[in-house]
């Protein structure tokens, strides 16, 4: 539904270069009709509405993850958690197991999420012989926050067929021990003979994992979701997007990324592009992944990491395959926005985006470069030159600073989602959780880009801080131009979608350390108001 909206009696950053804070915002039929004063605002409103008044909090135009996974942040919702905020140890985890062992019939997959093993007392990957001893009849899955590393039982290694005679698949590593033993540890490809042992879903149950993982977005003020590959096949992903989208359930508007290995050719066939849907379920970016993760030393370096020389990271099929993939979906009239984290692989991407524009420019091209992790100063005047959008994942830090130090070095990561130099250079970039890698609450992701403190508040490069306002235009306006759409959404301006983010105060008030705290009020769409917290 489109509604009828009166917001004042607070500061409301609109996002606007001209006009960035006004007195009130006036929303008929879903969308701005006036923004400014309350007086000029209240002339415009002609028909019935619903007065909202802030009493003194912050209004900001609806936030917009550019890069996340629905799906899987609906999945990992009934898994247990066992990221930092949760656990300091591989007891801590093993205890959680136990647990969820004890009251879940034997056979029955556990699967946990999130841990890091630098933020563990061990300093260590969980193993088999851990997960076995609280769970021998239960098949265990437990996922690296990467999600780029995963630790498996031995009832999952044998239902994944893995044991000591079988070899490491391309690009993905399995874990040995000194006679050869698989540890449970799986790298990258070689994770995905456990993930083809679990039970398949059907449509319905993806439908309720989207629906689900869309109303924690929606709970946490975020009304735009760039979704970054489903884990499921993008048919059946998308064909769940649309039977929201008919019911009126999808929480979100979705920008939805396909996958260039599971269905370019097929879209091609059907003439399908970027751009194609409404606002609010839009075919978005072909997306690869070019390499893998820092945490799991899987990401493609130029040098090697730290004390294992002869290591520089995985690339996830052959560069010159993936080039010309990544061509011909240019071709085909499909934005470009990959995976690339270590250096090497991002800049594959900048030579594929310049190779690109040669063989067929096209105008206004904003190639997106997901999570764009580890750059050097010449990188980032390549990145400007082409105008290219750095996806940042300004949670990485707060979450996984020590993992990044202990396998880097701090000089390789100078510029590791650098959002003050990216503003200084005229490079738009646009903030993103990658949940269910980081957890879906932006304001964790505001905090680290003010403050440049992890979750220990231990800084890292302070030169990278930027002002509250440009944290919060990464998460509206710059989401929005990064999917062509800053036209329709991303600041609160007359003609614009009626998205707002209501937040219980006024966040200029608020000790930036504790930002992450600061919770939203009301979460509005096309001038509806779809979330209320009680």
């Amino acid at each position: 539904m489109r509604g009828n909206l009166l917001i004042h009696g607070g500061p409301i950053l609109t996002m606007n270069l001209a006009q960035p804070e006004v007195e009130a915002v006036g929303i008929i039929n879903g969308k701005v009709t006036a923004a400014g004063s309350l007086a000029d605002v209240r002339a415009e409103m002609s028909t019935h509405y619903t007065d909202i008044n802030l009493k003194g909090r912050m209004a900001t135009p609806g936030l917009y993850d550019a890069h996340a996974h629905i799906f899987g942040t609906g999945v990992a919702a009934s898994e247990i958690e066992v990221n930092a905020d949760r656990v300091d140890s591989i007891a801590d985890i093993v205890q959680l197991v136990k647990q969820r062992a004890e009251s879940t019939p034997a056979g029955t997959w556990i699967v946990a999420q999130g841990y890091d093993q630098e933020n563990l007392a061990e300093k260590r990957h969980p193993n088999r012989i851990d997960l076995d001893a609280v769970a021998p009849n239960h098949p265990v899955m437990i996922k690296r926050t990467c999600h780029h590393i995963l630790a498996a039982n031995s009832a999952a290694l044998a239902l994944a067929g893995i044991n000591a005679y079988t070899p490491d698949p391309d690009d993905g590593t399995i874990d040995r021990d000194e006679h050869g033993e698989p540890t449970g540890v799986l790298r990258e490809k070689a994770m995905n003979a456990v993930y083809d042992a679990q039970p398949e879903l059907n449509d319905d149950e993806v439908l309720d994992a989207i629906i689900t993982g869309g109303n924690i977005w929606r709970s946490q003020g975020v009304t735009s979701v760039a979704d970054a590959g489903p884990g499921v096949p993008f048919g059946q992903a998308f064909t769940a997007f649309q039977r929201a989208h008919a019911a009126g359930t999808l929480p979100v508007r979705v920008y939805a990324m396909m996958l260039i290995n599971d269905t370019l050719d097929e879209l091609i066939e059907l003439g399908i592009r970027t751009g194609l849907g409404d606002a609010w379920l839009r075919v978005g970016n072909a997306k690869l992944y070019t390499d893998g993760s820092i945490g799991g030393r899987t990401a493609r370096m130029g040098y090697p990491y730290q004390d294992e020389e002869s290591n520089v990271g995985l690339w996830m099929e052959d560069p010159d395959v993936m080039t010309a993939k990544m061509i011909k979906a240019h071709k085909a009239g499909f934005q470009q926005g990959h995976h690339a984290i270590g250096d090497a692989a991002i800049w594959l991407l900048l030579d594929a985006y310049e190779r690109m524009q040669a063989e067929m420019p096209v105008a206004d091209f904003r190639p997106r470069i997901e999570h764009c992790s580890i750059l050097t100063a010449e990188m980032v005047d390549r990145i400007q030159k082409i105008g290219a959008v750095p996806i940042p994942g300004t949670t990485f830090l707060y979450d996984m600073r020590p993992v990044y130090l202990a396998n880097l070095g701090a000089e390789r990561v100078r510029y590791a989602y650098a959002m003050n130099t990216f503003q200084q250079r005229g490079i738009v970039a646009a903030a993103s959780t990658d949940s269910p890698v980081s957890l879906v609450n932006p304001m964790i992701g505001i905090q680290m880009m003010v403050t440049r403190r992890d979750r220990n508040g231990d800084e890292i490069f302070t030169e990278e801080r930027v002002s509250l306002e440009d944290a919060i235009r990464a998460y509206t306006w710059n989401g929005a131009y990064a999917s062509h759409s800053e036209h329709e959404k991303g600041s609160l301006e007359v003609g614009k979608l009626g998205d707002v983010t209501i937040f219980e105060t006024d966040l200029r008030t608020v000790d930036p350390m504790h930002l992450r705290d600061v919770r939203a009020d009301y979460t509005i769409a096309d001038g509806e108001v779809v979330y209320e917290r009680t």
